[in-house]
């Protein structure tokens, strides 16, 4: 998609507000036709409707090798050139033609329902749904029992029991969703099948507020007046996730734009959602010890905190526009100030399909493919190494392709961290160990060491699991492997005995930037899985260490001359 330019991109400042004052709007440039804002304010249930109940479900996986690197196998496909264009390059852009592709679209698994908002009320549905879990469990004995049937999964983890799961969590939305999204992300082969089959379900699938549920939150946040600055809005939401829903709309000066109205309530029942949910998780037993599943609910904590901010994300977005602006072929949104407060965001609408959706379409062909993984592992590295600032939400949908323009597009930056250059020069070391295999198992033990992934005191079993581990996820990056076929790869499942060693052996969680940069990292190998990709991953890192190198001895020069000076 091609950039907006002057106007369309130009972010006006507004003046500052006193806690709890409404946002107030400059007369719009122009008014739409009369019957336009009546027409719009269609209304859903009456306020005091009362909502369909609903049952549900939880994911949970794990942060186990010392370089995430999860990648589910997709069919292969045929070999093809490869494209040789690199990661900084402009493009060639088609004349004229097609329309830009436009297919981001609601699950269908998401159905409308008002979020329950008090923290009190949502206490009383994980309530309900430890109730029905126990129900379930003992109806699922007694059919055993008459039956003499012997069932893999446990009681508990029964279907009826994995589907009541599923459906609480999309319904609350909120902690307990985001927490079975950040966890479905990692490694979830340790989790029973059951759980594993409701991924996807958790992963996609949000509930989304009732027209009367939303028309409130958006007058309360942007004022009475806002729909008179937008030519339309589209009342059914485009995406519906863990904390906020996505609408399209255009504004009365013509710009396309998004607009993410965040769920009511959801920031204020961060705490009581995750004290419920890990009493669900430790009822359920679907996650083991060695997951340290405090940990997990703490960096939660934290992260969604953050996240709710949208302030916040707006920084974010500006700040990933400036930093990928040298790179034409990359694309991130304007943010539109205007339209925007602290729990609803307006940004310019990007145009394209999800890369995963447009590669199973068949939209990209394979030099392209091989052309998008490289961007993205590029992309991915630079974020960590070069710019130490990475946009941590691995979900699929936050990567669009425009097969007209081949323009790559990122969008939701709520999931962002910074990481000091310490840490991200000990990864890199640490990465580049893994990439050269079992010959580099001291340096692979002792960056791990450094970076908190071992005590010192673990034993031989333990040692060499995690080894074991790290050379197969820095497979990808080996000296023979090249270009390494993504489509193609098995890491997923060769790794997995040694990560059950490692659950029962780790004396130590993960340090609290892992979380989101393993999620990161293993939704990169996912995504360039199911694209297909072949990508020389080795000759990409290689140019990412050189880069780092070069920008370390340049720091110290400035630091020596600064101190002489």
């Amino acid at each position: 998609m091609r950039r907006r330019s002057g106007a369309a991109t130009r972010q006006g400042a507004e003046p500052p507000r006193a806690p709890g004052v409404a946002r107030q709007f400059p007369p719009p440039r122009r008014a739409g036709p009369p019957h336009f804002a009546r027409r719009l304010r269609r209304r859903g249930p009456p306020r005091g409707a009362p909502p369909p109940l609903a049952p549900a479900a939880v994911s949970a996986a794990t942060e186990s090798a010392p370089a995430a690197a999860r990648a589910e196998t997709s069919a292969s496909r045929p070999t093809a050139a490869r494209a040789t264009a690199t990661p900084s390059a402009g493009l060639d852009l088609p004349a004229g033609g097609a329309p830009p592709a436009d297919g981001q679209t609601l699950s269908k698994m998401s159905t409308q329902r008002s979020i329950p908002v008090h923290p009190a009320t949502r206490a009383i549905h994980f309530g309900g749904l430890g109730i029905g879990l126990a129900a379930g469990a003992a109806a699922a004995a007694v059919r055993r029992a008459v039956s003499g049937e012997q069932e893999a999964h446990p009681l508990l983890m029964n279907e009826a029991n994995v589907e009541r799961l599923a459906a609480t969590l999309c319904r609350l939305r909120g902690a307990a969703l985001k927490v079975g999204q950040m966890l479905s992300f990692n490694d979830a082969d340790v989790l029973p099948p059951a759980v594993r089959t409701l991924m996807e379900r958790v992963r996609n699938g949000a509930d989304w507020m009732p027209a009367w549920q939303l028309e409130e939150t958006l007058r309360r946040e942007l004022g009475d007046r806002w729909r008179e600055h937008v030519e339309s809005f589209d009342e059914e939401p485009v995406a519906a996730a863990s904390i906020g829903q996505v609408h399209r709309a255009t504004l009365v000066d013509g710009r396309r734009v998004a607009i993410k109205v965040q769920y009511p309530g959801v920031s204020d029942s961060i705490v009581s959602d995750l004290w419920s949910m890990r009493q669900l998780v430790t009822y359920t037993g679907v996650v083991p010890p060695g997951l340290y599943l405090d940990r997990v609910l703490e960096v939660a904590r934290e992260e969604l905190l953050e996240e709710c901010d949208y302030e916040r994300e707006a920084a974010n977005t500006t700040r990933f526009k400036k930093l990928l602006s040298p790179y034409t072929e990359l694309a991130v949104p304007a943010v539109v100030p205007q339209l925007s407060s602290k729990h609803v965001l307006t940004t310019e609408w990007m145009a394209g399909l999800p890369i995963d959706k447009a590669a199973a379409e068949g939209a990209i062909e394979p030099a392209e493919r091989d052309r998008i993984g490289e961007r993205l592992l590029w992309l991915t590295l630079s974020e960590l190494f070069k710019f130490r600032f990475m946009q941590t939400d691995p979900n699929w949908s936050n990567f669009l392709y425009e097969p007209r323009t081949r323009q790559l597009s990122m969008i939701d930056f709520g999931a962002c961290r910074e990481y000091d250059a310490p840490f991200a020069a000990s990864y890199l070391r640490l990465v580049r160990a893994c990439a050269d295999g079992e010959a580099q198992r001291e340096a692979i033990l002792h960056h791990s060491r450094e970076l908190g992934f071992l005590t010192g005191e673990e034993g031989r079993t333990m040692l060499d699991a995690h080894t074991r581990a790290a050379v197969l996820v820095g497979r990808p990056f080996a000296d023979g492997e090249q270009p390494y076929d993504f489509g193609k790869q098995t890491i997923s499942k060769r790794v997995t005995g040694d990560v059950q060693t490692m659950l029962r052996e780790r004396l130590t969680p993960p340090r609290k930037e892992i979380y989101s940069l393993h999620r990161r990292l293993n939704g990169c190998f996912q995504l360039a899985s199911r694209v297909g990709a072949r990508i020389r991953a080795r000759e990409i890192l290689l140019e990412i260490e050189r880069d780092h190198e070069a920008a370390e001895q340049a720091a110290e020069l400035a630091a020596e001359e600064q101190a002489t000076a």
